[in-house]
């Protein structure tokens, strides 16, 4: 477990993926991210969403390549981060975040999972860079990720991708225009 301020961060299990699934694209807070209005991000079915977020997020089993992590407040589970190091060079991972609901969004729960799960990685993985690509549309995002310490990058995506997945993450989920890159970097 990873314990924050006020969230705790606990492992997900292959239990959790239709649950977490229906949290990001079947939810309340989908419509900050997917939807009528995003429609450059097509929304995953479940088979293609476990095709993204693969076993081992779910089970531990490839901790170099990523890892899921349920958000607790208060020992209810209110919401997922993931981090992914599979597509990046070394020492980088890329952080994603939703929650299950409009209740828990606002309060500070997510810049609290975002900063444990970052020093979390700095400590125990040696990860010096993160990244997190949002929609320059989703405002409540960008302001989250901002007060988690990270900052609008001047840097290409491919300056963090390895050159094999730069024609398939280099654009982000919302095309080159439409995300921006944000970055921490830790010394």
């Amino acid at each position: 477990m990873i314990k924050g301020n006020s969230v705790d961060l606990v492992p997900a299990a292959l239990g959790d993926r239709r649950r977490v699934y229906e949290w990001c694209f079947h939810s309340e807070t989908s419509k900050s991210h997917s939807g009528s209005d995003y429609p450059e991000a097509h929304i995953p079915t479940f088979e293609e969403f476990c095709d993204d977020y693969a076993d081992y997020y779910f089970t531990g089993s490839q901790p170099e390549d990523g890892r899921g992590f349920l958000i607790l407040y208060g020992g209810e589970a209110i919401g997922f981060i993931s981090y992914a190091s599979f597509h990046l060079k070394p020492h980088k991972s890329e952080l994603d975040i939703w929650m299950n609901s409009e209740a828990h969004c606002g309060k500070g729960l997510g810049t609290d999972a975002i900063v444990s799960l970052a020093e979390h990685l700095n400590k125990s993985m040696g990860i010096r860079e993160l990244i997190m690509r949002p929609s320059v549309k989703n405002t409540r995002a960008i302001q989250s990720y901002t007060k988690a310490g990270f900052k609008e990058s001047d840097k290409s995506p491919d300056d963090y991708l390895l050159d094999e997945y730069v024609s398939i993450y280099g654009d982000g989920d919302y095309g080159t225009d439409e995300t921006v890159l944000l970055v921490k970097q830790f010394d």
